[in-house]
């Protein structure tokens, strides 16, 4: 194997371990997005009770 392979090979590289960031971003907005719904639901129960 070549230097060119080498290099190519690590360039993969590192676009999958881009690619995985990115994942790893989308994961944590789905998250986000979870707890303030699960923040919205306590609002509400929180309205029910005081009724």
């Amino acid at each position: 194997m070549g230097e060119e392979g080498r290099r190519q090979e690590a360039g993969s590289r590192r676009q999958e371990t881009g690619s995985r960031r990115q994942e790893a971003g989308g994961r944590r907005q789905e998250a986000e997005g979870r707890r303030q719904e699960a923040g919205g639901r306590r609002q509400e129960a929180g309205g029910r009770r005081q009724k």
